[in-house]
């Protein structure tokens, strides 16, 4: 019988502002599930980098259209930018609920099957601070379970100094989302303004 070998599942890395959008677009809709796609490329000695984050909903997750239309848009702005879908985040409406769904099982195995080493991140929401120790997200399989990968933020003290003054000043307000896009087109989804300086 031959030897199954598993994938060998790199280090993950993430960039400050795909960090603080995710946060951000959790601390807008807080009584709410949010979602979103996680955008990025492997680098060196195979270690995943999240580059950027792409907010999706923050109302109902099964509109199967409206998500399609989304992964073809975050598709084309891959292309534009050498990026590709690598992974998927999610926070639920109770903060402390760390439990992917059906929904997000879904999107999570559709991702995976066009990058086979796809991650997910949940937001913890039971938290009320975040530091280097606990970056309030917690990495996931595809299938939901924890995962073992090593998980750092990038320039880690200036990401959450950066994250802690924008929701001082209610900056996750200026988060958007598809949901809202799709309300107010010329509204920017990509977030291009949420920059961590």
């Amino acid at each position: 019988a031959g030897v199954l070998h598993a994938v060998a599942m790199p280090a993950v890395s993430i960039m400050p502002d795909a960090y603080c959008v995710c946060l951000m677009h959790a601390c807008k809709h807080a009584a709410k599930a949010v979602n979103g796609l996680l955008l990025g490329k492997v680098e060196a000695e195979d270690k995943l980098t999240i580059v950027r984050a792409m907010p999706l909903f923050h109302s109902s997750f099964a509109l199967a259209p409206m998500l399609e239309a989304a992964l073809m848009l975050a598709d084309e702005f891959c292309k534009t930018e050498k990026l590709q879908i690598v992974g998927y985040y999610q926070a639920n409406e109770l903060s402390t609920d760390m439990d992917l769904g059906p929904f997000g099982r879904k999107i999570a195995e559709k991702i995976k099957g066009q990058f086979a080493r796809a991650v997910v991140l949940m937001v913890d929401g039971s938290k009320t601070s975040v530091s280097e120790s606990d970056l309030c997200l917690q990495l996931l399989g595809t299938d939901g379970k924890p995962s073992n990968q090593p998980l750092t933020l990038r320039d880690a003290s200036k990401a959450i100094a950066f994250l802690e003054q924008s929701l001082n000043r209610g900056a996750q307000q200026q988060v958007v989302d598809f949901d809202a896009h799709l309300d107010d087109p010329s509204k920017d989804w990509l977030n291009s303004g949420v920059v961590c300086a």
